[in-house]
């Protein structure tokens, strides 16, 4: 999410910035932010509105809460300052995020949190193969291997729900809600590589600006006319800890702490999320399920950190990457 911990976490890592030790303190926050961000399903789910209401309103605390963070800062003019030639890419990057979000939250309703999660982590692949297809980067034999090794695990966690895709319309639909939204975080992630000279925070308000008047049109009233206090509080929750506290918690302490601590926090994330399905809604992964759970986030791991990095001997027939 820019804002979602996902993609906050990838750019972060494309920005191959140096990093350096700030004690525990740092680690720790980082730590809770993943969580937390693991809980963004259960959220999602308990407001019991329609998915676009769901994420219009996401947007609007959302950017509410970047923009009181951004004035603090004293950064918020920034809006105003986006170079007119990278107007139309940064419309682009917002459209694949808020689109990333609607698709990844109807995902959640039409199978579960944790199974939409797993697929979901499949981003970092399509990354790395539109990389290699569009933009001439060399796919090493490395992160082949990893490759395998994720589609191997997605093949696990999907097996045991054969059936149900088979013969149950909406799990159908889910999986490729959750394939959709993982294609849209890729491109929302490479659309923002060449967004670097805008600064992140307001980056992010400009995303939520776009998802409110993409959003704007087709907001169901009546739900929102029945919506109880609880209702209101798990929409704003989703905008002001998930866009808002996360995000800020993500940027203040990725510089202080190293990329591997980075990499392994992140496995909380879909832990979280794993945790939060069967203590909600009672769902459980088999053993089949939880070795492809571990296969999936090893290999993004793995990915990530660049372990195998030995295996980097250009075959004939690959492309050398370009500046």
């Amino acid at each position: 999410m820019k804002a979602d911990v996902k993609d906050a976490y990838r750019e972060a890592v494309a920005s191959k910035a140096p990093t350096t030790t700030g004690g525990l303190g740092p680690t720790v926050y980082l730590a809770g932010a993943m969580a937390l961000s693991g809980t963004v399903g259960v959220f999602a789910i308990q407001t019991g509105q329609p998915t676009l209401n769901v994420v219009f309103f996401r947007c609007l605390f959302g950017a509410l809460s970047l923009i009181a963070f951004s004035l603090y800062r004293g950064t918020v003019h920034g809006i105003w300052r986006i170079d007119r030639k990278l107007i139309g890419l940064t419309i682009v990057s917002g459209l694949c995020l808020v689109l990333n979000w609607a698709a990844l939250f109807q995902a959640f309703r039409s199978t579960s949190i944790g199974f939409a999660i797993i697929i979901y982590h499949l981003q970092p692949f399509w990354i790395v193969i539109i990389s290699a297809l569009f933009l001439g980067e060399t796919l090493f034999r490395d992160k082949l291997l990893w490759l395998v090794v994720a589609f191997s695990g997605l093949l696990l966690v999907v097996w045991p729900h054969v059936g149900d895709i088979m013969g149950n319309n909406s799990w159908a639909q889910g999986v490729g809600f959750a394939i959709l939204a993982s294609l849209l975080y890729a491109g929302s992630t490479l659309t923002a590589r060449r967004l670097r000279a805008v600064d992140s925070s307001v980056l992010t308000i400009v995303h939520c600006l776009i998802g409110l008047v993409l959003f704007a049109p087709f907001l169901a009233l009546e739900p929102l006319r029945n919506a109880t206090l609880p209702v209101w509080g798990w929409l704003v929750g989703l905008g002001v800890l998930h866009t808002g506290v996360v995000y800020v918690l993500l940027y203040a302490n990725y510089p202080k702490v190293q990329t591997a601590t980075i990499g392994v926090c992140a496995f909380l994330n879909p832990v979280t999320a794993l945790l939060s399905d069967y203590v909600f809604y009672s769902k459980e992964i088999s053993l089949v399920q939880a070795v492809g759970v571990v296969f999936v986030l090893l290999a993004g791991l793995g990915t990530t950190l660049g372990w195998g990095k030995l295996l980097r001997r250009r075959s004939p027939g690959e492309m050398p990457s370009t500046p």
